[in-house]
């Protein structure tokens, strides 16, 4: 099992950022985490620079909501991310297409 905590795995995607993959790409993805380890992080990506921060932002542009283990699962690819929303471990707002862009954007460490 990971011992990696929610919010470092939120820091450690902002580390592995792809500029290439992001374009001009222009976005925030906010995490809102329940479960063992609860709290509110988002990654704000502009100018091809990807850049941590806590707490809620104001209009993110997608917003996923659930259990930090759940979230955590399916970073490290434990947990398939189309099934856990499907099942409803997760909840989504926004932009699904960001969703689907951010294995692009975020390479596994």
């Amino acid at each position: 099992m990971n011992n990696t905590s929610f919010r470092d795995f939120v820091v450690n995607m902002a580390r592995n950022f792809d500029p290439k993959a992001a374009g001009s790409l222009v976005a925030t993805i906010q995490f809102r985490a329940t479960g063992k380890e609860p709290g509110n992080y988002y990654l704000h990506i502009e100018n091809g620079k990807c850049n941590f921060k806590e707490g809620n932002a104001e209009s993110p542009t997608v917003a996923i909501n659930g259990p930090s283990e759940v979230l955590i699962a399916i970073s490290t690819g434990d947990m398939d991310g189309a099934q856990a929303f499907i099942q409803g471990k997760l909840r989504v707002e926004g932009d699904f297409r960001l969703l689907v862009k951010m294995g692009e954007l975020f390479k596994r460490g």
